[in-house]
Order: structure tokens, then sequence, then C-alpha cells
């Protein structure tokens, strides 16, 4: 994958997760924080109960005199309290929780000076935060004294501000685990998409080895694998399929080179002799003509049969067929061919009424076919069935033996398979145009053989009268 897109990824993932995680350790900075007002509001309004309490029917005379008793109470680190009388402010705070009694500040009313000092880089904003927070001072009047109950500022800023640093690092820890994270989960979640491109980028280079990726269905990218993955399925299948094609091919030309090779070598034979004038007998010559004719025949019938299983085969569909009566063209094919060997007895059985759709010419190929094998191959009685059985019409053809060996039965349909029985006549393509002639009616054809004899079954479905 690009670099510079995984690195905008693995940016805008950091920054989100960072944002995360600090937001996270904001917002508990921030409810330890309004804890901890809590608690010092309390302790304020804690503290101005007891000194009211404890001023109820008593008289001072001035601040200074308030605040010689207010040093006398039990007073925390986190409180302050103020005397305001016409002339002096009193402060009385203290320090340390250890301190002995609390320091007491006199000086002019309009003298702040004498106040606890109130210092750090984050005073203001800490003292800003408790405002809105809810602290607040609280205020009274005794006779001609003002008295406030308020925080004491300096030990607030110098509290908090001994969080401030801890909570600075974690945000740098947050920022830098926000990093860490978003770049392990960016390694794992565009894996599937540097997988991938590197596998198109060995395919580019020429490197054709499927190689399938380890795919997660649950990730976003992994279904870009998954995709990938079923490509290279796909891939690996068209390549098996293009390795039988091209074996199958280079087949098919030595079969078909070797079958018109035999009758083209007797032709040239006899062309040659002619033309040396070999023969000046005519009835020799006539006999040269006639082999050479057959020869002639030979080469174009399996031509013939080449063009008609390669138009066989196109992908295009063929042309919906009409209903035929199965039955009544099964023996109108048949007769012929038995009275052509009255020395071979054919038992034909084919009622008529049943139909199927098939074109009448390619089921003449298929009959015509499969008696003609049983004649050349079989023995004894040819018989011939068509009924109907579980919406299929059926056809059979079967003779007396010797049947077909378990070593050829599974390959006589295929083209140019000729078995053992080579001495006998044929270009070993009857039976592959059979089976896709059935095949292109939507049907399918079996062998059943035994040493008893051969049997083949087409089945064709069943159709409507039109």
């Amino acid at each position: 994958m690009n670099t510079r897109l995984a690195r905008r990824i693995q940016t805008l993932a950091a920054i989100e997760i960072s944002i995360v995680l600090a937001a996270v350790l904001l917002a508990g900075a921030l409810l330890a924080f309004g804890f901890y007002i809590r608690t010092l509001s309390n302790e304020l309004s804690g503290t101005f109960t007891q000194l009211q309490g404890a001023l109820a029917g008593r008289s001072l005379p001035n601040a200074r005199a308030g605040g010689e008793f207010a040093a006398s109470l039990l007073l925390g680190t986190g409180t302050e309290i103020v005397f305001i009388d016409g002339a002096s402010r009193v402060t009385v705070y203290r320090v340390h929780r250890s301190d002995p009694r609390p320091v007491v500040n006199v000086r002019s009313r309009i003298d702040l000076s004498g106040d606890p000092p109130v210092s750090g880089p984050f005073a203001h904003v800490i003292l800003g935060l408790a405002t809105a927070f809810g602290l607040a001072p609280l205020r009274a009047q005794l006779a001609n004294l003002f008295i406030v109950v308020r925080s004491n500022d300096a030990t607030l800023v110098s509290t908090v501000s001994n969080f401030i640093i801890p909570l600075l690092v974690a945000l740098a820890i947050a920022i830098v685990s926000g990093f860490l994270i978003a770049r392990a989960l960016t390694r794992q979640a565009v894996r599937p998409l540097d997988d991938v491109t590197t596998a198109l980028a060995r395919f580019a280079s020429g490197d054709l080895t499927p190689q399938p990726i380890a795919a997660d269905e649950r990730q976003e990218l992994g279904t870009l694998a998954v995709a990938y993955n079923g490509a290279i399925d796909q891939m690996e299948r068209a390549f098996a399929a293009r390795d039988r094609a091209n074996a199958s091919m280079r087949q098919f030309i030595a079969d078909a080179g070797h079958q018109l090779r035999t009758p083209l070598t007797v032709v040239q034979g006899f062309i040659a002799i002619l033309r040396r004038g070999g023969f000046e007998n005519p009835t020799d010559r006539d006999r040269i003509l006639d082999t050479m004719n057959d020869q002639g025949r030979i080469m174009g019938s399996l031509i013939d049969k080449l063009i008609l299983l390669e138009r066989w085969e196109s992908p295009e569909a063929p042309e919906p067929a009409s209903p035929i009566d199965v039955g009544t063209l099964v023996g109108d094919l048949v007769a012929p061919i038995a009275d052509a060997h009255p020395d071979r007895r054919f038992e034909v059985t084919a009622p008529s009424g049943i139909l199927a759709a098939i074109d009448p010419t390619e089921l003449g190929y298929v009959v015509t076919n499969l008696a003609d094998n049983a004649l050349k191959y079989g023995e004894g009685a040819i018989a011939v069935r068509v009924r109907a059985q579980d919406c299929a019409a059926v056809i059979e053809v079967a003779d007396q033996g010797p049947g077909i060996p378990s070593t050829d039965a599974s390959r006589v349909f295929d083209r140019f398979y000729r078995g053992t029985q080579r001495d006998v006549p044929g270009s070993g393509l009857g039976l592959a145009i059979v089976k896709r002639a059935v095949e292109r009616a939507h049907g399918t054809i079996s062998l059943d053989s035994s040493p008893h004899g051969s049997r083949f079954i087409v089945q064709l479905p069943l159709a409507e009268a039109a």
C-alpha cells in the first residue's frame, strides 16, 4: 500500500485515540477536582456554622478581638476567616496542620498585602475553575463587624498544582500510547490491503502462482482479502480449465491428425503410383480410384463430424426444439438399418405418443450412431426400446455381448477414443456426437455394460404436444 496513505491513516487514528485518552484523563481530573472543591465547600460551611455558634451571644469590640477569638478555634488549612471593622482587616489562616495556632494578620482595611500570597503559573486558572465549580465565600455581620469565611487560595493553588505535573505527564503518555495503539491497529486493519497490493504487484511482475491471503471477515478490509481469495480460486479453476482444454486440444489435434493421416497416406500413395503409370490395367485403375474415393469419403465424413461437434460446442444456446414423437421417429430410423443388415436381428419396441423436445436430425445422430456401434462391436440380437418413465422419454439400445471393458467404459464418450478394438472401422467420434446431441436436448446418456452385452440408456425430458 502507498506509504503516505498508511501514514495518513495512522496519523488520523493516533489523533483520534489520543484525543479520546486525553479526554478520559481530563474528565477524571475534573471529577477529582470537583470532589476536592465539594469537600472544601463543606469545610467552609462547617467552619462558618461553628463560628456562628461560637459567636452567638458574644460581643466583640473590634476585628482584632475577632481574630484572636477565631485563632482559638480548630481551623483547617483550606479555610481562611476575615474580620473587618471600620479601621482594620484581620485575616486568620493556618499554613500547616501541625502549626500550634493559626496565623493572625492585622492590617489596614484597605491593605491586602497581608493575605496569604498566591503564586504559580496556573494560579488564575485554578481559582477560576474553583469558582466555576461553585466555591464561594460565606459572609455574616455581627454588630459593627463583617465576617467572611473563604477558602485559603494559597493552599488551594498549592494543592492543585501538585497534581498538574503528573496530569501533564499522563497526557503525554496518553498521546504516545495513542500513537502506539493507532500504529498497531492500523497495521492490523490495513494488512489485508497490503497483502492484496503485494499479491497484485507480484502478478504484475509475471508471477502468476496463486497464493491465498489469510482473511478475517470481521475486519472492515477483511472482505477485500476474502474477495481476493475468491478471485484466486476462480483463477485457479480457470487455469485448471485452461490446462485441461490445452491438453484436450493437443490430444484432439493428435487424434485428428492420426485419423486423417491414414486415408491421406493411402490417397497420396495411389496418386504416386498413378503418376508413374504403374497400373495400366483398367481394372486396377478402377480399383485404385474406388479406394481413393472411399478414403476421400472417410476424410470428408471425419471433417463433417468435427465441424458438427464444433458447431454444437458453440456457447450460443440452441434454438428451442418442437416436441416430436420419439417412438415413431426411432422406429423409422431403425427400420432401414435393420433392412441393411439382415444377418442381425433387431427387436424394436417403440410405441407412439411419447413426446420429447429434440431436433429430429440430432435424434437421428443419436439412434443411428448407437445402432451402428451395436452392429460393429456387439453380438447377437440388438434391442431398441422406447418408453416413458419418471417424466422422461427413455431410449435403450442394447446388444448381447461381449460388453465394453471397465477401462474403456469411462471414456467411451471422449472424442477419438477407440478403446482396445481399433481393428473395427470408425473415427471415434460417434459416441461424442451422441452425448453432445443428448445434452443439447437437456437429457442424459449412460452406459450399462457387462460380459453379456452393453446397454446405452438415453433419457430426454418429456414434453407436451404443441
